[in-house]
């Protein structure tokens, strides 16, 4: 089977609208200094050329009607002189001589009353001058003509009125019109000379603008080049962008600070998480080496037990890398956690993991209502299982977990329904040796280890305070008041107000 269809002829309207489209598109890809500069050129252009056409049409006109005027005033007096003689024609008053008596002298005048033609005696022998009719641009009533001697004339015909019964005569009145011509051209040359100057200042003045006002662009975009130079600014991306580049281009910049900023951290976080994975892998290898060379033949058991820790670290990194991959996009977090539960079975394990010592442990829950905190379940184990597992490694009898919500300004979601913004506290003491201030400001660092009679890698204080910092919150090291020992403050970011708590 087989199915014809005919293509519809396509409407001249889009195709229109597509190569309007493209036109458009070709315009975008030009440098913005020239956009600048044509929107700030084609314009003046435009009115400069409108503004000289205007004026120049103004002055022709003054000057051809100052001529005209002459003409007139010229006209009204040869027609003073002119009289019907006493046969009916034409006849001209004898007076003195003026600038219609000398031979093509350059004024002219022509009389004609029917058949009867009087003319000056500037024409001499010629009775009539060629004229254009179509009047001159500029005046409706003058008219080109050219003189005996080929130069060029204006001419203004008007009505008499001679004798009574009045008898009507055709005045035409002639007069040089070089100089006006000449006088035109000087000023249609001023105009263009001036038009010019002015699109050369113009172009000058539009070249020192975007000179001016994209140096913040270029700086910006010099600053941005010298971060990618090896001497760049490293891992300080945002002071290093705080230099102004302009007050147009500042929100600009400060986004791009925070950008870089953030992404440096990012890059940070994921080379942090495999130096610590390594650093977690050298263990129960070195155990494994360690046992291979005591021996030559290492327990089944044993290897399993370390190849299984191993991979045990290998999920546990690939979660925290999964994490931040949920921190670079928050939307994509899963639901609420419930804090308490997972508080509760943390401390569960911990008391089973520590039964050998037999400490007590406490929780005390200060908080009301429903705790919900919008983040990764796995972060705040990873978070309370680190610093759970050092209290329990060096407390004494005791170790308490208190549970609280304060107001702060910073964290983004409010739990009392507004007029604040909530901040989960999460505060972990021991009743241990605690630590001295010189210990309290180095701990926290990669593998530091104050006492390696104790089991560990020196990496749950890190990895925990990073976890927190991912969240917009911090991890604070002080001596306990209560139980004399360590005391950690867990201050999470994300807590979801009663009405979004609910799962789901």
């Amino acid at each position: 089977m087989r199915i014809e269809t005919s293509a519809p002829s396509e409407p001249p309207g889009p195709s229109r609208a597509g190569s309007g489209a493209a036109w458009a598109l070709a315009l975008a890809q030009w440098p913005m200094a020239t956009r600048i500069a044509l929107l700030a050129l084609v314009p003046m252009l435009l009115l400069v050329g409108a503004g000289g056409l205007w004026l120049r049409t103004q002055m022709h006109q003054s000057l051809l009607a100052s001529f005209e005027q002459v003409l007139r005033d010229k006209a009204q007096r040869v027609g003073a002189r002119l009289h019907l003689g006493p046969q009916g024609g034409l006849r001209e008053s004898t007076g003195g001589a003026d600038e219609f008596s000398a031979i093509y002298a350059g004024w002219y005048w022509r009389a004609q009353a029917g058949s009867d033609v009087l003319r000056s005696r500037s024409l001499w022998d010629m009775d009539n001058l060629p004229a254009e009719p179509v009047s001159t641009t500029g005046s409706a009533t003058l008219h080109r003509a050219t003189g005996p001697l080929q130069e060029p004339l204006l001419a203004l015909t008007q009505p008499v009125g001679l004798g009574q019964p009045p008898v009507q005569v055709t005045l035409t009145v002639y007069g040089p019109a070089a100089q006006l011509h000449s006088s035109m051209r000087q000023i249609d040359r001023t105009l263009v000379v001036a038009g010019l100057v002015l699109m050369l200042l113009t172009g000058g003045l539009a070249w020192l603008q975007v000179r001016v006002g994209l140096a913040p662009l270029r700086r910006l975009e010099a600053m941005l080049a010298d971060l990618r130079a090896p001497q760049g600014a490293g891992s300080d991306v945002a002071r290093y962008l705080a230099a102004p580049t302009g007050r147009d281009l500042q929100p600009l910049q400060n986004e791009l600070a925070g950008l870089l900023a953030h992404n440096a951290h990012v890059v940070a976080r994921a080379r942090a998480h495999a130096v610590d994975l390594n650093h977690a892998l050298k263990k129960p290898l070195a155990l494994l080496s360690a046992q291979a060379s005591a021996q030559p033949q290492v327990p089944s058991a044993e290897v399993q037990h370390q190849v299984e820790a191993m991979a045990q670290l290998v999920d546990r990194y690939q979660a925290r890398t999964l994490s931040d991959a949920l921190h670079a996009h928050p939307g994509s977090t899963g639901q609420a956690v419930d804090v308490r539960d997972c508080v509760a079975q943390l401390l569960r394990m911990m008391e089973r993991l520590h039964a050998a010592q037999e400490l007590d442990w406490v929780l005390a829950d200060a908080a009301n209502g429903p705790l919900h905190w919008r983040g990764e379940r796995a972060d705040l184990e990873e978070v309370l299982g680190n610093v759970l597992d050092n209290a329990g490694k060096w407390a004494a009898s005791q170790v308490r977990l208190t549970v609280s919500v304060s107001m702060a300004a910073s964290a983004p979601l409010s739990t009392q329904g507004g007029g604040g913004y909530a901040c989960l506290h999460l505060d972990i003491e021991d009743d241990g040796p605690g630590m001295t201030p010189e210990q309290l400001q180095g701990a926290g660092e990669r593998g530091v280890r104050f006492d390696e009679s104790v089991q560990g890698s020196g990496l749950g204080l890190a990895i925990a305070s990073q976890i927190v910092q991912a969240y917009g919150g911090h991890l604070q090291l002080r001596k306990s008041e209560a139980l004399k020992g360590l005391g950690v403050r867990l201050e999470m970011q994300g807590l979801l107000s009663p009405a979004r708590s609910k799962p789901g």
